[in-house]
This record gives structure tokens, C-alpha cells and sequence, in this order.
């Protein structure tokens, strides 16, 4: 049961992390002085690259389930079978609703990852409201 329980963790560690940069990317953008936008878009930075991973983690842990047929899991029973061969199994991620939010989580953590690494100005407006969008997918993922 170690898959689905650690899914389940990074899943909800998915959500507090986007919550976290939303609010701190939020702050970043609305403040004037400099030092204070630092230190709120240094949390916010940290908060999204906590989300990166934890949906690159839940990644992991669906395909664990998916590629050794786990079938005691509703997703993988329902998406998936004996006779896929392996090229389909990856098929498999974003045919189900839950697989296709993660789907698009995974593309804004992309995304949000390389404005944060060339951002510059943009990164604070932009990523709250990519974080944002991080936090309603997590929420539907959590279902």
C-alpha cells in the first residue's frame, strides 16, 4: 500500500506548497519595498519548488501503480490492463479525470519552473496566479 499512501502524502503536500506560493507570490507582487518582495518571493520560490516535486513524486508513484497492474487501486483497475503493451501505459496517466489534472499540473510546474528561472520582473504577477491554478488542480487531484 506504500504507492497510494505516498501518493496520497505528496498529494496533500502538493496542496499546502501551492497554497503557500500563491499567498507568497501574491505578497511579492503587491509590496514596494524591495527587501520585503525578496523575502516573500524567496518562500514563494521555495513553496513552488516544494510543489514541483511533490508532483513529480505523485508521477512516481501513479506509473509504480499503473506499470506493476496494482489493481487493488480504482485507477489503475479502471485505466489499465494485462493486455496494454508497454507503449500505452503512459496512455493510461491522463485517461482517467484525476490523471488528466495531474497531467496539467505537471505542465504548469514546467512552466512556473522556467519563469522562475528567467522570470525576472514577470515572475512574481505571473507565478500567483500559476500557483494559483496549482492549488485548484490540487484540490481536484485530492478529490
Amino acid at each position: 500500500m506504500f504507492p497510494g499512501n505516498a501518493g496520497h502524502f505528496l498529494a496533500i503536500v502538493s496542496f499546502v506548497a501551492s497554497f503557500v506560493a500563491t499567498f507568497a507570490y501574491f505578497r511579492s507582487a503587491q509590496l514596494a519595498a524591495p527587501a520585503d518582495r525578496q523575502s516573500w518571493k524567496r518562500l514563494a520560490r521555495a513553496a513552488f519548488i516544494t510543489e514541483i516535486v511533490a508532483v513529480l513524486g505523485i508521477f512516481v508513484m501513479l506509473y509504480i501503480i499503473i506499470a506493476n497492474h496494482m489493481f487493488e487501486y480504482k485507477y489503475a483497475w479502471q485505466h489499465s490492463n494485462l493486455a496494454l503493451p508497454m507503449q500505452y501505459i503512459l496512455s493510461c496517466f491522463w485517461e482517467g479525470q484525476e490523471g488528466s489534472f495531474l497531467l496539467w499540473s505537471f505542465w504548469h510546474a514546467v512552466l512556473g519552473a522556467i519563469l522562475i528561472w528567467r522570470g525576472d520582473a514577470w515572475e512574481a504577477p505571473v507565478m500567483s496566479i500559476i500557483s494559483f491554478m496549482q492549488l485548484l488542480l490540487a484540490t481536484m487531484v485530492l478529490g
